[in-house]
């Protein structure tokens, strides 16, 4: 079964690198892809969310995939949506995993990365700062980035999981996401930071969202406005866990995920 992975924000394919195996398990074939500027992918100026669909839809033609899943993290969320909502008969299941919603300034302010706070203002307003504070980031040694994102973890969940990491497989994909400069992040934060151009009530086709009870970096309040809009939303929200539920919880994500479609799909 395919499933198309979107990476989180400040990041890139290799924030799910630690998937292969639980991929295997599941008899899935886990297919991660950069957004355009970011790692291997090439640059879109200006493109908005529906955009994204056409770029998957393209991708899956040249790879011969009929129909898959989807599945995101975090600020991966409003593309997998945008997918749901614009590619209905090819998307047999969206899962969204401590997903972010739309973000208008108060919802910006309650996000819980200083790094997300700072950079949705600067990207839309001063794009040259922002590539100021991305190239300066870029400078970090790894054990140095990953001292910085670990400070700002208050679940003890995800603070476990990101220590457990190396200095590389905690920073690597931040790295690889601006290997070729940052204005690919730039606009990443651009394009999930304004207007959807789609409305998520219009979504017909099953989505289930997965959020950690303790996750403070995108609130769970955020998302459960945003499952209460979509008609066929489930919410699973999990006692002790964080932000990297992900790490934790992926087999039975993708169990659920590459499961035969429901009847009314």
């Amino acid at each position: 079964m395919p499933v198309l992975y979107f990476h989180g924000g400040l990041s890139s394919r290799l924030d799910i690198a630690f998937g292969d195996e639980a991929s295997r398990l599941a008899h899935v074939r886990l297919i991660a892809i950069d957004r355009p500027g970011i790692g291997l992918s090439d640059p879109h100026p200006d493109a908005v969310l529906p955009d994204w669909a056409v770029d998957v839809r393209c991708f899956a033609d040249t790879l011969g995939l009929k129909r898959f899943g989807v599945l995101a993290w975090s600020a991966g969320a409003p593309y997998a949506l945008a997918c749901a909502h614009q590619l209905p008969a090819r998307v047999t299941r969206t899962g969204i995993v401590a997903g972010i919603g739309p973000l208008d300034r108060e919802a910006i302010r309650r996000l819980g990365l200083i790094e997300d706070r700072l950079l949705y203002p600067l990207c839309r307003r001063m794009p040259w700062l922002a590539a100021l504070v991305l190239r300066a980031a870029s400078w970090l040694p790894p054990r140095v980035a990953r001292f910085c994102v670990l400070a700002q973890f208050t679940s003890p969940s995800d603070r476990e999981i990101f220590s457990s990491l190396t200095p590389r497989e905690a920073t690597g994909f931040f790295y690889e996401a601006v290997r070729n400069g940052p204005a690919g992040v730039i606009e990443d934060y651009r394009t999930t930071g304004r207007d959807w151009r789609f409305t998520p009530a219009e979504i017909a086709g099953e989505v289930i969202f997965w959020h950690g009870a303790e996750d403070r970096l995108a609130p769970l309040s955020n998302v459960r406005a945003l499952a209460a809009e979509i008609p066929r939303a489930r919410l699973i929200v999990s006692p002790g866990r964080g932000h990297l539920l992900l790490w934790r919880d992926l087999p039975a994500i993708l169990e659920l995920i590459s499961a035969a479609p429901s009847a009314e799909s």
